[in-house]
């Protein structure tokens, strides 16, 4: 076995040495998100509204000491951006915050005009998130890999319109969504470059309706193409790798990396022109890392201990042969799924995980 890397180390190598050399172990990072609120000692809404910075320090501090990770990624919840753009959030003391879907912020096409430039620096979350960010970067970054989070605008917008509205504009008129879009995409590029200056080790864009499962390819090019590769090349001049996340079904690679130039891409189900995780192995393993792809659901919060060994067994046996995989739910592990199951991910890459 090589020799024993740091968690900063390992991922680092997994990520960027892909089909060059391997680092010790496949890094395993089981997305703990919101679930390091229940070592914070505050309750998960107020963790949620981003209230104490000590505390959210607190939670990923022990929750790494306890569950053996490598790393996280510093979403609180998809709100986060919207809720600053001025819709109304509800945070439910025991579930994910959300918009006040009856009151949408957009309720007629003319109210994209009411999307104005934020100044993320005198925001409510969004500075919390920097905030926390540089706090972590004091205490653990050194050791382990600590990324980023910013939602996309085409994500952001959605929530503040309700997604089925939101598409139907995007087709009846785009003269009004993409000015909206376009404001949004100046904020996040600032937001995305004050994560990386904090000490992010890379950022996070969620490009969720770059897949086929959404928008058709035209169809998010046409709106987002743009706007990502801005908030991408700033990240990659900030210093910092670039990491996309994308859950949806048929996620378009080829233009994924066209217009984002990813490091990793952290999913859940294949590219949209593959059948297979093994296709996907073949066609893309080296062009970006991967990270994934336990379901977080039916595996990783009610599946038993033999059957989340499983899972993670024979997603390595696919995917860590030449590095550029890291170990990881598809999506965020639930805040209330079991702590158990997160360390049985943890044990099951120690166990299959391992490169000779």
């Amino acid at each position: 076995m090589a020799k024993e890397m740091s968690s900063l180390e390992r991922v680092a190598v997994g990520i960027t040495q892909r089909g060059k050399s391997v680092p010790d172990m496949v890094p395993v990072c089981p997305v703990l998100c919101g679930a390091t609120h229940r070592f914070s000692g505050i309750s998960y809404g107020e963790w949620s509204r981003g209230i104490d910075v000590d505390s959210f320090v607190k939670g990923h501090v022990d929750s790494l000491n306890m569950i053996g990770h490598d790393g996280f990624a510093m979403l609180v919840d998809l709100s986060v951006e919207a809720g600053e753009f001025g819709q109304e959030v509800i945070f439910p003391e025991m579930d994910t915050a959300h918009p006040n879907y009856d009151n949408p912020f957009i309720k007629t096409p003319d109210d994209y005009a009411k999307i104005k430039k934020i100044d993320w620096r005198k925001s409510g979350r969004m500075k919390f998130v920097v905030d926390c960010i540089k706090a972590l970067s004091a205490e653990i970054g050194k050791t382990h890999a600590m990324m980023g989070f910013v939602y996309g605008s085409l994500g952001t917008l959605s929530m503040m319109r309700g997604p089925e509205k939101f598409f139907m504009d995007l087709v009846e008129c785009p003269e009004k969504v993409i000015p909206a879009l376009q404001i949004m995409d100046e904020v996040l590029n600032d937001y995305a470059i004050a994560q990386a200056e904090a000490g992010a080790h890379g950022v996070v864009y969620d490009n969720l309706y770059a897949s086929e499962s959404i928008l058709s390819k035209p169809l998010w090019e046409k709106f987002e193409g743009k706007g990502m590769k801005m908030v991408c090349d700033s990240i990659q001049k900030a210093g910092s790798l670039v990491v996309h996340h994308n859950c949806g079904n048929g996620i378009y690679f080829d233009k994924i990396i066209e217009w984002g130039h990813p490091d990793l891409v952290s999913h859940a189900y294949v590219a949209d022109d593959v059948d297979s995780w093994e296709e996907h192995k073949k066609k893309w393993g080296l062009a970006t890392a991967t990270m994934g792809w336990i379901p977080p659901g039916p595996v990783a919060m009610l599946g038993t201990p033999e059957e989340i060994e499983e899972e993670c067994k024979a997603e390595l046996e696919i995917y860590m042969k030449d590095g550029g995989y890291v170990l990881a739910t598809g999506c965020e592990y639930g805040p209330n799924a079991p702590l158990r199951n997160a360390v049985r991910i943890v044990e099951a890459r120690n166990k299959y995980g391992v490169y000779a």
